[in-house]
């Protein structure tokens, strides 16, 4: 039996990726010096702002796209994975932010990928936020995000202690960057609340076994309330989820592996309702 199917059988998903996640930041803090990244993030223009476009009048949730190019709980999703070319399509899709995923282990992404991608939008003056998704533990990694073009980062309520949570929320400030918290929970709802976070992520994943609550949403409705700008998140897959997204007032649903699966991308979006409103890229 191997690592992985140990791991399911416990529900000890999470506690892996966290042990190899505290690794690979401490390599990380030995190679990259943080005096240059602070230079290096002084480069990118004002951070575009997702709260701002979620704050604007729609009749049905907004689609933001997830960029990986596999997952641990679908393997290789996208084998000919080019984010920059993925990004423009999406862009011309319809889609108002993008979440790119910089883990490199187990979603086969780099930090290099959401700069790539951050770029080729500014080239072609395309205003749309892109997100660092990634397990957030550490200040340091929120100085990684702004670096490399990050407009916001996406962070776990549930891997985050209290301090942890500060220190993060801190150094967003300091960089500009916008929060969205994921939550499952009341109580990670609340503590979110309390921290002073307005765009939350309803998660239907639960990253102890990986396994989909679809009654989740509708359960923690109720705790979310006006004001704050909610996403929906986690294996959203039919047009029947993005009319139970609307009927729930969620202002937007992430589309992660079962966009990605897709050849056409785009011709997706527009089964689920989501026509393309922009001139496509190359």
């Amino acid at each position: 039996m191997g690592v992985w199917e140990r791991a399911r059988r416990r529900g000890r998903f999470l506690e892996l990726i966290l042990e190899d996640k505290r690794e690979e930041l401490a390599r990380r803090r030995r190679v990259l010096d943080e005096g240059a990244l602070r230079l290096q993030a002084r480069l990118w223009p004002e951070p575009v702002s997702l709260g701002t476009r979620l704050g604007e009048a729609a009749a049905r949730p907004r689609p933001v796209a997830a960029l990986m190019r596999a997952a641990p709980f679908r393997g290789l999703l996208r084998p000919a994975y080019d984010p920059v070319s993925l990004a423009l399509r999406l862009a011309a899709g319809g889609v108002v932010a993008l979440a790119v995923m910089t883990d490199a282990r187990y979603y086969q992404g780099r930090l290099e990928h959401m700069a790539a991608v951050k770029q080729a939008l500014l080239r072609r003056r395309l205003a749309l936020p892109v997100i660092r998704h990634d397990f957030f533990l550490d200040p340091f990694q929120v100085l990684e995000a702004r670096a490399f073009g990050a407009d916001a980062i996406w962070i776990s309520m549930a891997m985050l202690s209290p301090s942890a949570l500060q220190a993060i929320l801190e150094a967003a400030a300091e960089s500009r960057l916008e929060v969205l918290a994921e939550v499952q929970t009341e109580a990670e709802v609340e503590r979110a609340l309390v921290a002073g976070l307005r765009l939350l992520i309803v998660q239907r994943r639960d990253w102890r076994t990986f396994a989909v609550d679809p009654t989740l949403p509708r359960r923690l409705r109720p705790s979310l309330p006006e004001g704050v700008r909610t996403l929906l998140a986690g294996d959203i897959r039919t047009a029947q989820e993005v009319a139970e997204a609307a009927a729930l007032r969620f202002d937007a649903v992430i589309l992660e592996e079962a966009l990605l699966s897709e050849r056409d991308p785009v011709a997706w979006l527009a089964g689920l309702g989501f026509p393309g409103d922009r001139t496509p890229g190359p």
